[in-house]
């Protein structure tokens, strides 16, 4: 029994030292929490602040570019189409004029989210063509066209002039517009939007667009009462700003009473930590730090990391034994959880590779009736010589790897098949390094990027161009490009797929979804994938390791065709 009772327990040397211990710590913390709690107030205001001010470099930055983009549209050395409407006394070149028009200010609408209404007009003419904001009714865009119409008639437009406010049956709109020959070019942006991009309603601030006088253009949420805190921003390029406000409660927390008093409290609890401490490092953290130190050490791969045992009966030592003996079945079980997991890997692979290609055959059938039609048998072989090329490749790799040359010869075949539907709408550039043509790849991965870009700009570009090139890089990885001059990427769905968010409501880059899901799952952190995208510019980048340089279980595809 004397033995027995001579085994120390470290539960309860821990359970005795830490309860001395947070009386102190309570009192200390009590005092910390005073002083964070102030030093968060200030640093969440000045993070209110900034909020604020980024939001308004944004729309900024958006007002100055939409000024720029119609100056571009009417100036002397681009703006041919726009003197043709305001000059030319031949009435075939104003039609012409006025349709290309059309598409310049509808492409910088769609450039811009369709948020803003954008407008050409020649009064004297009679000429008014314009690219209105989503959602708007006929009933809309005739007020918007009568509200422009009374604005001309009743000011005199300045080139230099900011930003103003033009009110459409009483809602306030940002307003710019040029004045160049006998004609007009002027975009407007609802001042609903702007301040309803920054509304938080969980924090119910209350938002107000003041123009320079100190008038209130528009308010968004409910006025507080008490104690608040507001933060204005002027708006470059306009005569508004932007005023917010919210309770103080929301940033900044009580400040705390008594810190003289508990100063000593505080030194003292202090000194009876430093004491517990060196008491508890003997008995408590050394074994316990030689134990963490064991299983990080097998965490970063020693499997033959073992703890030495002396069998006191104390709790360190049966915890040491416990890591012993966990050490053991976790070695034996590894193999076999590897095996299951590459089953799985493997299963989901083949999963996700289906999912990636049924949008494609229905234009390929629609296609070749087309063709049957107008008894154009010879492009008809043609084309079912690529398409049985393309779908041999899809359906007959049994693998979980393919090398770049297969890869390679299902583009030519999936290009030579959209030659056949677009002709001369896309131009394309493969470039790939000769020694990697054997290097082994995910199957699908350059051709999903490049039917993407395909897909989502043909019709929107006068002429598409797409290219696609794979080399290694100085680091030694493998690096996949695929870069296009099309529309580019919408903002959210580039924040998503950069959040590893699921994107398959929106059903429009299902493939992508996908072709990053496998990647992580049969790469991990040795791979990446990311996404430049501006309008005119959007380059994807998948980096791979070089599994023909790394060796091991990867360089071999699972089976042949």
């Amino acid at each position: 029994m004397a033995k027995r009772r001579n085994k120390k327990s470290i539960f309860r040397e821990v359970i005795l030292s830490m309860g001395m211990v947070m009386l102190g710590g309570i009192l200390i913390i009590e005092i910390a929490s005073l002083f964070l709690i102030h030093k968060d107030g200030q640093r969440a205001q000045e993070l209110f602040e900034d909020a604020i001010d980024s939001y308004a470099v944004l729309w900024e930055n958006k007002l100055n570019e939409t000024a720029t983009a119609m100056l571009g549209i009417v100036g002397i050395e681009t703006g041919t189409l726009y003197h043709q409407l305001c000059g030319s006394e031949d009435k075939l070149t104003v039609e012409s004029a006025k349709r290309q028009l059309q598409t310049q200010i509808t492409e910088l609408n769609a450039r811009y989210g369709y948020e803003l209404t954008t407008f050409v007009c020649v009064p004297e003419r009679n000429i008014y063509i314009s690219a209105e904001e989503k959602g708007s009714s006929y009933l809309q865009q005739q007020e918007m066209k009568a509200g422009i119409y009374d604005y001309i008639a009743n000011h005199s437009i300045e080139s230099r002039e900011k930003w103003n406010v033009l009110y459409v049956q009483d809602k306030p709109f940002l307003f710019k517009i040029y004045k160049m020959d006998n004609g007009y070019i002027g975009s407007l942006y609802a001042a609903e939007k702007i301040l309803n991009g920054m509304h938080n309603r969980e924090e119910n601030w209350f938002l107000e667009m003041v123009d320079s006088r100190g008038n209130i253009i528009l308010e968004e949420g409910k006025s507080h009462r008490g104690v608040t805190v507001s933060y204005a921003r002027a708006l470059n390029y306009t005569n508004v700003e932007i005023r917010v406000t919210i309770r103080s409660a929301r940033l900044y927390g009580n400040a705390g009473r008594g810190l003289f008093i508990l100063l000593g409290a505080m030194m003292f609890s202090s000194l009876l930590v430093f004491l517990v401490f060196g008491r508890q490092r003997r008995n408590v953290f050394e074994p316990l730090e030689k134990l963490r130190s064991a299983m990080e050490n097998y965490r970063m791969g020693d499997m033959d990391m073992r703890l030495p045992v002396v069998e006191d009966g104390t709790q360190i030592d049966r915890l040491y034994q416990t890591f012993n003996n966990m050490a053991d079945q976790i070695q034996d079980l590894k193999i076999r959880v590897y095996e299951t997991e590459l089953e799985k890997q493997r299963v989901n692979s083949n999963y996700l590779k289906i999912q990636i290609q049924p949008h494609f055959y229905t234009n390929i059938l629609n296609l070749i009736y087309g063709m049957a039609q107008v008894r154009d048998y010879t492009s008809i072989q043609k084309l079912s010589l690529a398409c049985g090329s393309y779908f041999r490749y899809l359906l007959g790799w049994k693998g979980t790897f393919v090398p770049v040359r297969e890869e390679l010869k299902c583009l030519s075949s999936y290009i030579e098949i959209q030659r056949y539907r677009y002709q001369d709408r896309f131009e394309t550039n493969i470039c790939v390094e000769p020694e990697l043509e054997e290097q082994p790849i995910l199957p699908l991965v350059i051709q999903t990027f490049f039917a993407n870009s395909l897909k989502h700009n043909i019709m929107r570009v006068p002429v598409l161009r797409v290219e696609a090139s794979v080399k290694r890089t100085a680091e030694g990885k493998i690096e996949i490009r695929v870069w296009d001059n099309g529309i580019g990427f919408r903002k959210e769905i580039l924040e998503k797929i950069e959040k590893n968010e699921s994107i398959e409501k929106d059903g429009e880059h299902i493939g992508i979804q996908n072709v990053k899901e496998r990647i992580r799952e049969f790469y991990g952190q040795e791979a990446d994938l990311s996404i430049e995208s501006v309008p005119g510019s959007t380059m994807v980048t998948v980096l791979l390791p070089d599994i023909l340089a790394e060796g091991g279980e990867k360089n071999e595809p699972a089976a042949g065709r």
